[in-house]
């Protein structure tokens, strides 16, 4: 399931961005989930606590900080998120691209300007690596790796912690590893595996994520724990 933030202070063009994507993904025959932020300290406020998105509709002017400052923050941070700019002043534009957004649409949206930028989006999403996770009763879910924090067993099934979300599914932890990047994801664990991109200190047999949940390390697994997060970064 896609997840795709709408960052607009006009609640009335917050509302009808919504409906028009969940109605245009539908289309696509894909899955979304809608989230919005009326300004840009309430997006900044839920990625800190480890929200994320596939897809950002980011208006530009706005009350306080403008879109264009936020997604220049973004792009500053390295966060990988799409942005599409969405406003009715197409002065902007040029200045704009510094963040690299993927498009920019003038207002109002409509199911012809804003229907070939999902689609595009999607082409690219589509190609990203995933984790093929058997949920039981002959079900499977794709997870893609860059939503994944950590995965854990606990009561003997699987459970992928992911930004926002929890997948649970059945399987061994060592028939996941094969499906994953070792030089991304680390077993610190029996029971746990880390994505290091998630990771953003140590303290003795614990890592600290993004989200401030921590995942535990093994004794015996300490030093090399350490020195796989070093080399990660490095």
């Amino acid at each position: 399931m896609y997840r795709i933030m709408v960052c607009d202070d006009d609640k009335a063009d917050r509302e009808k961005t919504e409906a028009l994507v969940i109605r245009l993904m539908e289309r696509l025959g894909e899955a979304c989930r809608t989230e919005y932020a009326a300004s840009p300290e309430e997006l900044l406020r839920a990625r800190e606590k480890g929200a994320e998105w596939d897809l950002i509709l980011l208006d530009i002017l706005m009350d306080g900080p403008s879109g264009l400052q936020l997604a220049e923050e973004l792009h500053r941070d390295g966060d990988g998120t799409d942005v599409v700019f969405v406003t009715s002043c197409a002065e902007y534009a040029l200045e704009g691209y510094r963040s690299y957004p993927v498009s920019y649409l003038l207002k109002p949206l409509t199911k012809e300007n804003l229907m070939p930028v999902l689609e595009h989006c999607l082409s690219r999403w589509r190609e990203e690596p995933f984790l093929n996770l058997d949920i039981g009763e002959g079900g499977r879910e794709m997870v893609p790796l860059k939503e994944i924090c950590y995965i854990e067993v606990f009561r003997r099934e699987l459970v992928v912690h992911c930004a926002g979300r929890d997948v649970t599914g059945t399987g061994a932890l060592s028939a996941v590893i094969k499906q994953l990047p070792a030089t991304k994801f680390y077993r610190s664990h029996r029971s746990f595996l880390v994505n290091l991109e998630w990771v953003t200190g140590i303290q003795r047999y614990h890592y600290i994520l993004k989200d401030r949940n921590t995942v535990p390390i093994a004794v015996r697994s300490y030093a090399e724990a350490q020195q796989k997060w070093l080399d990660y970064f490095s």
